[in-house]
Parts: C-alpha cells; structure tokens; sequence
C-alpha cells in the first residue's frame, strides 16, 4: 500500500462522474503529475515522476481557495523552511517549493511508501515494537527542538512507517506546515485565531493558551505512546470542550492498569510525558525516549506479546475484550479511536474464527490435578478459567487435552478479578506451550478451527536417560549461579578488571566445553547450552568498557565504573550514560553534591579517612561522576591506608 506525506485516501460514498482535475497530466518543473493520491485540509498532494530518469515525488498544492490568505500560504512555505533547518533522516524530505501561475502554491517532497501509525493502532501494540518507533520520533524531535522549530501537531496519522533495508518499522515525521520556530512563537494560535493542534493529542499550554515548546510535542508523543500501550487515547470519547479541559486538568490512568502486559516503568515514562506542567516531563524529547529504551531493556520479554484475547473499544474508549462463546463463530475484533477513525490496524479485516472451548485436567508443579475450563487455545497456548489462586508465574503444568494428549507450558501471566471486569472476561491464567509433538500441534490445529479431533496414539516410551553423575556434580554450582547478574555468573568481584573479566570467561567455556563432551543427558545438554549462553551474555558487558559502564552506573556499582576508566573509558561516553542514568535518577546529583561538600569539609579538618567515606557514599549516589572520581584518587594519595 502506498501513502503519502499529510493526506488521508477519501472513502467514496457514491459514484458520481468527477470532474476532471486539470493538474492530472501537467508538466509542473521537472515533473509530470500523474495522479492524485489524497486531500487534506490545506491542500492536495500528487504523484509526480521526472520526465527524465523516472524518479517519483509527491507534490502538495495548497487548495486555491486559501492562496489569498497570506497567512496560510506562509504557514504553507513554512513547512519547506522547517524541515530544511532540521534535515534529519526521520523527517520527510522537501526537495522544492515554487508556484504554478496564477496561484498555485506547491511543495516537491519524498514519495513514500508505507503505512501511517494510524493504521497500527487499531489495539495495543507490544512495546518491543512501540518504543524502537517512538525512539525515532525522540531523537528527530530532539534535533528539530535544538533548532528552535517544534512541530505542533504530533498524531499517528503523521508518522509514517516505511522500510528502509532491513528496518520494517523506519518513521518519516510528516506536515510541519503548522511549525514555527520558537523565537517567533507567542501562544497556540496563528495570526487567524484558529487553534493549532488535534484535540486527542493537544497539550495543556496548547488547549489552555500559554507559551509552547519542544515539551508540548513531547506531550503529544506521550499521548501517541499511550494510545500504542493501551489501544485508546486518554481522554477518547469525550467532547471536544470536555477534552480540551480533560487535557487541563483530568489526571489519566496508567498505561499499566488498562494493559498490565505494559511494564511499570515503560507506563512511569509515559506518565511522566503526560505531566500537566511542562516543568514536570522530561527535559527533552531525547530524554523521553532513552527512558523507553532504558525501561524496555529492563523489562526484558516482559514487555512483548499481550496474552489476552483481542480487544475492542467501549463508548469510552477503554480496552474491553468481548468475552468468546464456546462452538460459535465469532469475528475478530479491531478497535478505532473515538475520533472517528475506521479499524484499519492488523486484524480489522480478519476471517471468522471459532473459539474453542472444553475442559482439561491441569497438573501443577505442586498441588493437586484441576479440572478447568478452557476459554480459548491455539497452537502456542490456551487461557484457562479460575476462580482460586493460580499457579505462579513462569511455573510449569502439564494439560491433558482431550483428543491431544498430555502438553506442557509455562504459566505466563495471571487475569484477576479486578482485570477480569475491567476486560469484561473471566478470571483466570494463560499458559504457553513449550513442549509439544507434531502430530499434536495438527490436532491444535483442527481444534482453533473447530474441526473433529481423532484421539492421538499416546506417545512410544522412550527409554530413561540416566544423568552422567561427574557432569551434574560440575552443573550444581551453575544452576546456582545462573540467574544472578553477570558478576554472579562468572564468580567474580565488582572491581576485577577487564582482562580478568575475559580470561575468566574463557576458564568457564573451557569447562563447560569438557562437560560437553561427557556422556551427558539431553537436559544435562541444555543446562550446558543454557550456562554458555549465560557466560557469553556476561563477557559481552562485562569485558567492554562502554557496555560495562552503563551495566555499573545503573546499579551504582562505583568501583566498576572506575575500572572502566583505568581501562581508558572515554569522557564523552562516560557523560552519555551519565545524562541517563541521572534522568532514571531524580535527585542523585543534589545528594551526590551534599555528600562530597560534608567530604571537602573533612578534608579541610584533616580528617582525609571521613573524607573519603563520604566521598564513596557520593559516588555511591551518582557513581557516574568523573569529579566524584577524581576527588576519590587524590584522597587516596592522601592516606596510606590500603584500600
């Protein structure tokens, strides 16, 4: 499907003979219009080819009836001149900007081919797709608000997602043509009173009348961020006044307890997006963004997949599943917003599909067998209904399917009562799948279309493997230490330097490599794969100064920051991860600054061991800061103490 830059395809209600555009065929430069592609409210855009080597444009005309309006045309032009002072690759590119006489005001921009946001957020989007794009959006905002120009009009109809090699999800910031640059910017208005902004997505100095800048797109980002966790914006449904006031004052829930499959602290970043008081978001649109990053790879898995059925929108626009019924076919559900506009995310135009539902017998890790209903299963996993307390997370249980046999899963995430009615489904847990035969996934198979099941054969025994004694003896230790951080997995101390680091990994593949070649059993086999794995994960951190210094800022571990400096840590990287780890950390710095004063102070008395015990608790606080550091060294030459 093709889109292109500020425009919506118009929905035909009735065919009528049109009337011929007099654009379609002209020669406009070095273009030749070939058709339209979409109409907006300022303008309309077409597709242009170079009479020569065949390359592609789009060329937006400002609508005649506006050309008289001196305003609007340089509100027009403003968009070339915008995007021209920016020039980053996340926004669209304008190539020429000129007139076709008598009037006809035009801007020559990229082609592009792709999808609008809008199209995506028919429902909640799993945050390992989201933040990579909203990431995009922060860093070319961030580029465009240091040179003074905000766009104003953030909405997902305005971000496009086009693929770019091997990137599927490559965003182009679309219509700056309501931009200004901050140094002539007065309040939300334009010299012809018209309110600038879409109400879904307008900040409160935007909806309330005072000055605005980079930190109101922002809020609009962290409205599209909310709409993408939650499948709604946060005031969806209501009236235009009433959300221009809701936006001013109404407080919006978090993301995580409309979606919990949202993290906590990717929700705390979007909320904090969302503060009322510019003064209370983030300091930059950048800094927004690496909170994201920083959140999802925190999270881990956590924050990808939603296990709860597909969600539809209620008059307010809240996420509410429509509970299946067993043996009907039921359509799938796609939402919209309540702006308006038409499910268009994946899905919208999905087949019917039966919902499975019957009974299983559930084996927990501990406990007795259940007997429970199954509300719906596929070939990776079902949802099954309880009112008493579930088996614990990431806990392992064995079903007994009928016609299928016995399936083992992993419990991934519990529905409670709260969620249940929030949801409008019942309570209960989902499983997915992890060890399941061919023959039994067919049979899955017929089930999710609600075709007859033959009773599988159970399958052959297989004969016991017995554990190879000297190899579970050297694994003992391994599981211990597995699921501990990188230091815990390689055995070693906060302060090793990095050749230690590395040579010590390379002892442990040694070993496990041995084990290996032992006559081991194959979950023997696997808990060596999984050990190795785990070696790997940690040297990669661990054994690279970049990567080990934000591994040890994040966790105020000082004394491997300083490692990372002896071991020739640049000054500009150490202050990267610095600026994030400070906006992660409210505070840390004042503190730091506190405690290093109560240090100068000893060491002024001549108390240079108090002064170094404060000086660690500094760097304790804000262990990033290289004068925190340099101060430790020159206490230490100090004293004689061996520390």
């Amino acid at each position: 499907m093709s889109s292109i830059p500020g425009t919506k395809m118009p929905t035909p209600t009735m065919q009528v003979a049109a009337p011929k555009d007099p654009l379609i065929g002209a020669q406009v430069g070095s273009y030749k219009i070939l058709r339209l592609l979409g109409t907006g409210g300022m303008g309309s855009v077409y597709l242009g080819e170079h009479s020569g080597i065949g390359s592609r444009v789009a060329i937006k005309f400002l609508h005649e009836h506006l050309s008289s309006n001196a305003d609007l045309v340089q509100r027009f032009y403003a968009e070339a001149r915008a995007v021209n002072v920016i020039g980053h690759a996340n926004i669209v590119s304008i190539f020429d900007m000129n007139v076709l006489p008598p009037n006809r005001y035009y801007l020559v921009m990229e082609y592009l081919e792709g999808n609008s946001l809008e199209s995506q957020v028919g429902g909640s989007m799993p945050m390992t797709r989201a933040v990579p794009i909203l990431v995009q959006v922060c860093d070319a905002l961030d580029q465009a608000h240091e040179l003074g120009v905000v766009h104003r009009d953030l909405k997902p109809e305005n971000l496009m997602l086009v693929k770019r090699g091997r990137q599927e999800d490559f965003v182009k910031i679309l219509d700056f043509g309501i931009a200004k640059l901050q140094s002539t910017m007065s309040n939300r208005k334009t010299a012809t009173g018209v309110i600038i902004g879409t109400p879904d997505y307008m900040a409160p100095e935007q909806a309330g009348g005072d000055n605005i800048d980079g930190r109101t797109d922002q809020y609009s980002l962290g409205v599209i961020a909310y709409e993408l966790a939650t499948g709604r914006t946060p005031f969806a449904g209501l009236p235009i006044t009433a959300m221009l006031v809701a936006h001013l004052s109404q407080e919006p829930k978090a993301p995580h307890t409309i979606n919990p499959n949202i993290p906590p602290s990717i929700s705390a970043a979007i909320m904090k997006a969302l503060a009322k008081r510019p003064e209370s978001r983030f300091a930059s649109c950048g800094d927004f963004g690496r909170a994201m990053e920083a959140a999802l790879k925190a999270s881990g898995s956590n924050a990808s997949g939603v296990m709860v059925p597909p969600s539809s929108t209620d008059p307010v626009g809240r996420a509410t599943p429509t509970p299946p019924q067993a043996n009907k076919m039921t359509p799938a559900v796609s939402s919209g917003s309540q702006t308006g506009k038409h499910p268009s995310g994946p899905g919208a135009n999905a087949p019917p599909r039966h919902i499975a539902s019957f009974e299983v017998e559930v084996k927990p890790d501990q406990g007795p067998a259940l007997r429970l209903q199954v509300q719906d299963v596929s070939r990776a996993g079902c949802f099954l209904c309880s009112t008493s307390a579930p088996p614990r997370v990431f806990t392992r249980v064995l079903l007994t399917i009928p016609n299928v046999g016995t399936v083992q899963g992993d419990v991934v995430r519990h529905v409670s009562a709260d969620q249940a009615q929030a949801w409008n489904m019942p309570q209960g847990f989902g499983v997915q799948f992890t060890s399941v035969r061919p023959e039994q996934r067919e049979a899955l198979d017929m089930l999710t279309k609600g075709l007859p099941v033959s009773p599988l054969e159970p399958p052959a025994p297989v004969a016991a493997v017995t554990d190879d004694r000297i190899a579970d003896i050297a694994l003992a230790d391994f599981r211990k230490r597995i699921q501990g951080d990188h230091y815990v997995v390689l055995g070693l101390a906060q302060d090793i330097d990095i050749p230690q680091v590395r040579s010590k990994a390379r002892e442990i593949a040694r070993q496990l490599g041995e084990l290996r070649k032992r006559p081991v059993s194959p979950n023997q086999a696997r808990q060596i794969d999984a050990a190795l794995e785990r070696v790997h994960q940690a040297v990669e951190v661990l054994g690279v100064t970049g990567k080990r210094v934000e591994f040890d800022g994040m966790r105020s571990n000082w004394r491997g920051v300083a490692m990372c400096l002896s071991a020739g840590l640049r000054v500009p990287e150490l202050e990267a991860v610095r600026t994030r780890f400070l906006a992660a950390s409210p505070g840390a710095e004042a503190r730091g600054r506190m405690l290093l004063i109560t240090a100068n102070g000893f060491e002024a008395d001549g108390k240079i061991a108090d002064a170094i015990r404060n000086c660690e608790l500094a760097l304790g606080v804000d262990p990033l800061n290289l004068e925190l550091h340099h101060k430790r060294h020159a206490l230490l030459k100090r004293t004689p103490v061996n520390r």
